[in-house]
């Protein structure tokens, strides 16, 4: 008898699910975490932490302000994450952005071409690329791109 069969043969499979691991993101994953770096939807610190905590496990750090979780390898505008990352609660910012292992022109390319929306490079001492929503693309190294959608907290929401 196989090992499958015998966990169900024994009764044992209830266990064996309730322990086994994620084996891939929920399909609507990759739709909602878009729509936030597009800062085309509303969220909320607090639930942000409860769904990359469902989906992506417990934070791999806190650093600059935000937790930052492993990324799984989600394809978010036809670019693989890295790391994933959303604001502390106790920073002035709602916040939410991802790291991708791809040079910024590859990035923004594969996002105007999914998402439809276009960026504009903004000028100042380093470069930085603004969509009409408020969606940002900094590239961190020549090979790794931070995307994001910042909010700052005014005391108008939660």
């Amino acid at each position: 008898m196989r090992p499958v069969k015998r966990l169900f043969a024994c009764g044992c499979m209830v266990a064996f699910l309730h322990s086994a691991p994620t084996w891939a993101l929920p399909s609507h994953f990759s739709d909602k975490v878009e729509a936030a770096l597009a800062c085309r939807s509303e969220w909320s610190t607090q639930w942000w932490h409860s769904y990359f905590q469902l989906h992506l496990d417990a934070p791999i750090r806190v650093w600059g302000e935000a937790q930052w979780y492993a990324g799984k390898n989600a394809q978010l505008a036809g670019n693989t994450a890295q790391e994933i990352f959303v604001n502390t609660p106790e920073s002035g910012a709602l916040m939410v952005g991802v790291l991708i292992n791809s040079p910024v022109a590859t990035v923004r390319k594969n996002i105007e071409e999914r998402l439809g929306m276009r960026f504009v490079e903004l000028a100042g001492p380093y470069p930085r690329f603004l969509s009409q929503f408020g969606s940002v693309l900094v590239p961190t190294s020549a090979e790794q791109t931070k995307w994001y959608c910042a909010r700052w907290n005014l005391g108008n929401r939660p």
